[in-house]
């Protein structure tokens, strides 16, 4: 090995790198992972926390114009992702259960 290679790191090769996710169907923006949420385009992780932390925080995506409400999120991004997500509701959770008695 010529002296200039001892020890290089080597790069990964291309071909044997894992294939990268893909979007196969529109996410349930309401109950989908935060990692989930970094298969959309425009959404990387930090994106993808604010917008879990907007639904802990009791936010409900009803339409592309509530994920405006993220900030980040601008009427471009938002018209981007509106054919990418289903609004569907949010999982019900015990304690929202106990709230409509």
């Amino acid at each position: 090995m010529p002296a200039e290679l001892a020890g290089a790191a080597l790069a990964p090769d291309p071909a044997m790198a894992a294939p990268a996710a893909v979007l196969t169907a529109p996410l349930p923006i309401n109950r989908c992972s935060p990692d989930s949420l970094t298969l959309l385009p425009g959404v990387g992780p930090v994106l993808a926390a604010r917008i879990d932390a907007a639904r802990r925080d009791g936010l409900v995506f009803r339409r592309a114009a509530d994920l405006e409400r993220v900030k980040g999120i601008g009427p471009r991004l938002a018209a981007r992702l509106d054919t990418l997500v289903v609004y569907a509701p949010a999982a019900t959770t015990p304690r929202d259960s106990a709230k409509s008695r």
